[in-house]
């Protein structure tokens, strides 16, 4: 994620900024010490004498790993002094504590550190999952895919299912889900629930094309802008149609039902049936249900179009806008790929399912105090052949670097700020990509 700021920051004012970040972190975690034992697997056992790996730093030091092995990582984290610990008590004291305490984490600290940007007053939300493939030497029901006729190689995964705000580039919610139990709509319906805060628009991409979930959302007061498959495909629109083979911004209405009736199949442009294998929550009594929404279809070259299906309001929203939005969801997409590659995700440090969560949730937590440092940096105005951007993949690194030790250098905006890339908006020659796997090596694991 590049970054091109409005506003310069001055050096102190980050360094608070940065102390007042790793604080509130600080707090945070001492919050989950004192009440450690509700974290642990073994309360009566547990953390209760002094060792060298305590409850509060244990968290920490997860945190902070990076892609090294873990014997590396430990030198880096006690300065390579003859105190350092084993990989094995490390190992061992990770695995004392619940995953779902860095989920916990990572609600806290977002909680005390949110300052949520508005678009015409609501929060922009991206919806999106992410697989994050892990070892298969170790199989369960959630996280591995066998065929049945044992044909493959066993694949064994997480789904990262994540909220993202567009604005404030920070991960707000997080739904992990095992590979062979995933669904994304089903995650999508869990964080609308659990959403708390200022009217937001759901922004996601297809595979979330789902009236049920466009209903939830509606119901909660927010707002969902969701692409579809278009007008020609088998996507919910051909029920919706007919549509002219063209640029339209058109409000729609169906009464769903669960009926199936000479009258209803006669007017199929009053009635939409609605199957029982097909999930929709809102009939309860009555088999009929009346659903209204919002289909922009716009040209992105000269043969192909986009639909868009939303609740936002024609006087609010113009169809202009409404690609905007859109336009604004690969934010999500650009995060993940940091996530993995820059903050090192792909280089797990386990075999075991639980300390995996562990670090997918630790993960995130380092994104969101990076992204909220980097979030206030400007650029020199200077002149130069291109505009610049922050190089937000090296203010990630110094970042975690200075994460780790006791002080704060009073230096830290000027060398993050001195990381930038021009901006060239004019490309013409696409980069050449390759994929990248995940990185798997033994000795990183226990």
């Amino acid at each position: 994620m590049l970054f091109v700021y409005k506003y310069t920051v001055t050096g102190g004012i980050l360094v608070n900024k940065f102390k007042h970040m790793k604080k509130i972190l600080k707090q945070c975690i001492h919050q989950l010490d004192e009440s450690s034992s509700l974290f642990v697997i073994n309360p009566e056992k547990d953390f209760t004498r002094k060792r060298k790996h305590l409850f509060g730093s244990t968290l920490m030091n997860v945190l902070l790993l990076e892609g090294g092995s873990l014997k590396d990582e430990l030198y880096k984290l006690f300065g390579y002094n003859l105190d350092t610990p084993t990989v094995s008590s490390f190992i061992q004291a990770r695995d004392k504590i619940k995953p779902d305490t860095f989920h916990i984490l990572f609600n806290l600290f977002n909680g005390r550190t949110r300052k949520p940007k508005l678009y015409n007053g609501y929060r922009l939300l991206a919806v999106d999952g992410s697989t994050l493939p892990i070892t298969s030497e170790i199989k369960d029901k959630k996280t591995t895919i066998q065929k049945a006729n044992n044909s493959d190689k066993p694949f064994s995964a997480f789904h990262l299912n994540t909220s993202y705000d567009i604005l404030e580039y920070t991960y707000d919610d997080v739904i992990l889900q095992g590979q062979a139990v995933q669904d994304e709509r089903d995650a999508l319906n869990k964080m609308v629930e659990r959403y708390k805060g200022d009217k937001a628009i759901f922004i996601a991409d297809r595979g979330y094309e789902s009236i049920n979930s466009f209903e939830k959302i509606h119901l909660s007061g927010n707002k969902y802008l969701v692409r579809v498959k278009d007008i020609h495909s088998t996507g919910m629109l051909r029920s919706f149609g007919p549509f002219l083979d063209d640029e339209f911004d058109l409000i729609v209405k169906r009464t769903l039902t669960t009926k199936q009736t000479n009258e209803i199949k006669a007017h199929p442009e009053i009635y939409k049936f609605v199957p029982q294998n097909q999930r929709f929550d809102y009939f309860e009594d009555a088999p009929f249900y009346d659903f209204e929404c919002r289909v922009v279809r716009f040209k992105i070259t000269e043969d192909t179009y986009e639909c868009i299906v939303t609740n936002l309001d024609k006087n609010e929203f113009s169809m202009q806008d409404i690609k905007e939005l859109y336009h604004l969801r690969w934010e999500i997409e650009t995060s993940y790929r940091e996530l993995k590659y820059d903050l090192d995700l792909n280089t797990l440090h386990s075999k075991k399912r639980n300390l995996i969560e562990q670090e997918i949730y630790a993960k995130m937590i380092l994104y969101n105090f990076c992204s909220r440092i980097t979030n206030g940096i400007d650029i020199a105005k200077r002149k130069r052949k291109y505009e610049y951007q922050l190089n937000f993949v090296q203010g990630f690194h110094i970042i975690r670097e200075h994460l780790k030790k006791a002080k704060v250098p009073s230096y830290i905006c000027d060398v993050i700020a001195k990381e930038i890339l021009p901006i060239r908006r004019d490309r013409q020659n696409k980069r050449k990509l390759k994929p990248k796997a995940p990185v798997s090596f033994n000795y990183r694991f226990d």
